[in-house]
């Protein structure tokens, strides 16, 4: 997943990875070959979101070179052993493959990636193809992405997960002895589980648990469950077993809306993991829920009258004198 800089002077390079991506390929490497690892520096991905794409793809080729796509495909089993970032937790709490597609082609859109996966979701299906809008990804940055989308759909517990790429199906004990034939087609491939018994790939309504609660408050209890997602109105009004209007007009008479409930949800969460965490603006903007850093930038500064990282900057100072 190449990414190309949002912003002047960000990094010192022309291209960028996602720093959690580089740093599960590692968990993987060190398991099965620690000696592609040696010399080798990784990105802290605590640290910062992104890192430098050309390493990355060194890294993938090296592996490739050595013990071709098996290792590589193999990188989403590792996702219970490597650290957490934020963006692979907000990940791995989608309530169904279709919320994880969205978040997974989210990420990518929101780092400006060279490099896309387009997920078309269908029941117990992915279809899935990789394009590029500059040079087109390698034959092992395909598996890499297959391997952690595999990962990914298992880790939201969707079961009988098999990956057909390269002309083979693969279950996931299968990964590890993985192999192709010369020119074999890696940028298009299918994940397949056991579909859901559950019409449209869709969660059942939430109940509230308090009746006489205000609309804005279990709306904003809702969208706590999962931050990460783009909630459209008509999913936040299926689950509180409301309609859109209805919903719209009882948000009205306490003064709300859908996307001021959902703003004011996201910048406590964004106060948070600016107080507390290291996290990187980046990825911050990414966990809220937000398309892009422009969007997550606009509605802070409006909501606080500075900028993520002016506020940021204050709080650490207020800190230092404490």
């Amino acid at each position: 997943m190449a990414l190309v800089s949002p912003a002047k002077g960000q990094m010192e390079m022309e291209e960028f990875t996602y720093s959690g991506l580089v740093a599960l390929l590692a968990q993987a490497i060190a398991d099965r070959a620690p000696d592609l690892l040696e010399g080798t520096a990784i990105a802290d991905p605590m640290k910062g979101a992104l890192a430098d794409a050309r390493h990355k793809a060194s890294l993938v080729q090296r592996v490739m070179d050595r013990h071709g796509a098996g290792l590589l495909l193999e990188v989403g089993q590792y996702l219970d052993r490597a650290a957490d970032t934020p963006a692979l937790t907000v990940m791995k709490r989608s309530a169904t493959p279709r919320i994880l597609a969205e978040k997974f082609m989210r990420l990518e859109r929101y780092h400006h990636s060279s490099h896309r996966t387009s997920i078309e979701t269908g029941s117990g299906v992915w279809h899935c193809v990789r394009s590029s809008r500059q040079s087109p990804p390698t034959p092992g940055e395909n598996c890499l992405i297959a391997g952690l989308l595999l990962g990914l759909v298992m880790a939201i517990g969707q079961e009988d997960c098999q990956l057909e790429i390269g002309g083979k199906s693969f279950a996931p004990q299968d990964l590890p002895a993985a192999t192709f034939a010369p020119g074999a087609e890696t940028a298009h491939f299918r994940i397949t589980w056991a579909p859901s018994i559950k019409p449209g790939d869709q969660e059942p309504p939430l109940l509230p648990n308090v009746e006489d609660a205000r609309l804005s408050d279990r709306l904003a209890a809702l969208f706590e469950t999962d931050l990460g997602r783009s909630w459209k109105i008509s999913d936040a009004a299926r689950l509180l077993a409301l309609s859109e209007r209805s919903m719209q007009r009882h948000l009205g008479a306490e003064a709300h809306s859908h996307s001021s409930v959902l703003r004011r949800v996201r910048m406590k969460a964004a106060t948070l993991y600016l107080v507390e965490t290291d996290t990187s603006l980046a990825e911050i903007g990414y966990c809220c829920g937000y398309a892009d850093q422009a969007h997550f930038q606009r509605d802070f500064l409006r909501t606080a009258n500075v900028t993520p990282r002016q506020f940021r900057l204050v709080n650490q100072e207020a800190d230092s004198l404490m």
